[in-house]
């Protein structure tokens, strides 16, 4: 394959991936195109001519992918030169050098290996080509959404969001299960596209066929049993066990320090409008939702400023009318004298007390986690460039917040409590233990994962996503964060400061929204269900894992057998020049012995 056409089939990839993940034109995406993307991909690798060649082609995969997915990253304000700049750049290089990965089992395709393969004698070659590709490329989408410069966005999983026959198995093996039945299929279109071209020369290419069609069934029994799972997974029936009846205020508004006495005002009357349409109806509200970074003042020394701000109508104050616990967006200190704020989710009971906080554990890095940022000199430096932000400090443990519930109709428990105690027990409230992972949080699988096994009933999220000025931005946020809900079975709330505000269930169902880029107020009556430990909530990226082993395990036993094989080549390169000087030393011996040879007959003993 010339360069012109392997240069084509990586860009066709990127273009693919791009237009199957949320787009400005398909809002959701399309997993029909996700199934496909790859294969130009697969075919460009695979007809590499070296470590070098394969490296470069997956650079510009990577360049080209992200930029075209991701583009919104560059209206980050004055972080746009790290954010989609310089994260631009390192996805590329680190897919450039996931290339080698890729390249390693055709390194060993030799001319006499290809003769072999054409021959039915190497059936091993087409399915290790397959899985291969998909185990390294499943890896890849690992290593660059975990970690401190984890960017899980621009992943094949988000193509899938549509089918949810097949991102049911995300609570077995995460979103790395569908990465890796897509990734298979794209192989083994492009696999059977190469071969197209080969079994018609090939005199033993049925037996080259076989061993394709062997890996077709794999792919397509892996395909059948997702489906078939799928299916179980949402005809099975999942009852409440209580409700959260929540109100989601989206104010549509990029919060600043200048804006912020504007921000706080629309956000109480949209919450008031809300919560005076509930009262009509004889609901009470359980809690009040406003999304990340409305408040600029740190707590805790601002909760005496919030009394008396906004002058018109004071935080607090109000909070304290509604009879309503709160859950704000905001800062807070913990080290001042060293400049170390938190990004928080701020809990406010019904009296308007400041009642504690979650801070936000994984930061986006180098806009909102600067390394160095501990020194002076480099504080200046980013103030220069920046002007007004010196990032944030990381949270350092996973907080829950208990929320007392006011909802009379609960659900009826479906057992009998026979009490034979001498003193009836004062009916205790009904509760919800929530987690509040905040924006980037819900990305990351750490986070969410150690705030479920701390008991986590409900994950409500709080997001600011407006600087984005993208519809695309917000759809792939909510795909990446929808799967949450099916890796531990539990419900997720989002709450947005311009989308996309929603509702999920246990399926990945969206139950209400809010229109994107308006403002509004979701009043809904949340419903929580029994903790179950999925399998993915016990073993954690399982699969991910298992695949570096056996990758590894390849390599190890790849070398040791090509050294094995140069051996036997250098043997046998040597072997007609060993016989020459053999017969060469016989001939010499014999003449030896012609020239010296001595009559014992003639010697008198």
């Amino acid at each position: 394959m010339s360069r012109f056409l392997q240069v084509f089939c990586t860009l066709l990839s990127s273009l693919l991936i791009a237009a199957a993940i949320p787009n400005e034109f398909l809002y959701f995406g399309s997993p029909l195109i996700g199934l496909f993307a790859l294969a130009p991909f697969y075919i460009a690798i695979s007809r590499s001519k070296s470590y070098v060649e394969s490296f470069w082609l997956s650079y510009l995969h990577g360049f080209v992918a992200h930029l075209l997915s991701s583009f919104w990253l560059g209206n980050f304000a004055g972080f746009a030169i790290f954010t989609l700049g310089a994260s631009d750049i390192g996805t590329a290089f680190f897919e450039g050098f996931f290339g080698l990965a890729f390249y390693f089992p055709f390194q060993f395709t030799t001319k006499t290996l290809e003769l072999s393969e054409h021959a039915g004698k190497s059936h091993y070659a087409v399915p290790l080509r397959i899985f291969w590709f998909t185990a390294v490329y499943v890896i890849w989408e690992y290593c660059k959404s975990t970690g401190f410069l984890a960017y899980p966005w621009g992943t094949i999983s988000m193509t899938a969001y549509k089918w949810q026959l097949i991102t049911q198995i995300a609570d077995i093996t995460g979103v790395y299960g569908i990465t890796f039945l897509f990734a298979l299929f794209s192989a083994c279109c492009a696999e059977g596209t190469l071969l197209l071209g080969t079994l018609s020369n090939s005199p033993e290419g049925a037996a080259v066929f076989s061993s394709y069609k062997r890996s077709c069934a794999v792919c397509l029994v892996l395909l059948l049993c997702t489906l078939a799972y799928g299916m179980h997974a949402l005809l099975q029936e999942r009852k409440p066990v209580k409700f959260m009846n929540t109100i989601l205020v989206q104010q549509n508004r990029n919060p600043t320090r200048k804006d912020e006495e504007e921000n706080i005002l629309l956000a109480e009357a949209l919450t008031e409008e809300r919560l005076s349409a509930l009262k009509e109806t004889g609901t009470t509200c359980d809690l009040v939702v406003w999304s990340e970074a409305v408040l600029s003042k740190r707590f805790p020394d601002a909760e005496s400023y919030y009394n008396f701000f906004p002058s018109e109508n004071p935080l607090l104050k109000f909070v304290k009318k509604q009879r309503t616990p709160f859950i704000i967006g905001g800062p807070i200190i913990f080290d001042d004298d060293n400049h170390e704020y938190g990004n928080s989710a701020l809990l406010f009971d019904k009296n308007g007390k400041f009642s504690g906080f979650y801070t936000k554990m994984h930061l986006v890095p180098f806009a909102e986690l600067i390394p160095l940022r501990q020194y002076e000199p480099v504080r200046e430096l980013i103030k220069s460039m920046i002007g007004y932000s010196y990032g944030w400090t990381p949270g350092k443990k996973p907080v829950l917040f208990e929320i007392p519930l006011n909802d009379l109709n609960q659900p009826e428990k479906d057992y009998d409590i026979i009490s034979i105690a001498t003193t009836a027990k004062k009916k205790e409230k009904p509760t919800a233990v929530i987690s509040t992972p905040i924006c980037f949080d819900d990305s990351a699988y750490e986070v969410c994962r150690a705030l479920y096994l701390c008991g986590s009933e409900v994950f409500v999220n709080i997001t600011n996503d407006s600087w984005s000025k993208t519809n695309s931005s917000e759809i792939q946020h909510f795909v990446v964060a929808h799967y949450r809900s099916i890796e531990y079975r539990t419900t997720t709330i989002r709450s947005a400061n311009a989308g996309y505000t929603v509702v999920i269930d246990p399926t990945g169902k969206i139950l209400a929204d809010l229109p994107l880029f308006e403002e509004g107020a979701l009043s809904y009556r949340v419903p929580i269900y029994a903790r179950t430990m999925t399998v993915y909530a016990r073993l954690g990226n399982w699969l991910p894992y298992l695949l570096i082993a056996l990758v590894f395990a390849y390599i190890a036993f790849a070398v040791r057998r090509a050294k094995r094989e140069e051996i036997t080549v250098i043997a046998l390169t040597l072997l007609p020049h060993s016989l020459e000087w053999y017969e060469l030393w016989e001939r010499v011996q014999l003449r030896y012995e012609q020239d010296f040879a001595i009559d014992w007959n003639n010697w008198n003993l």
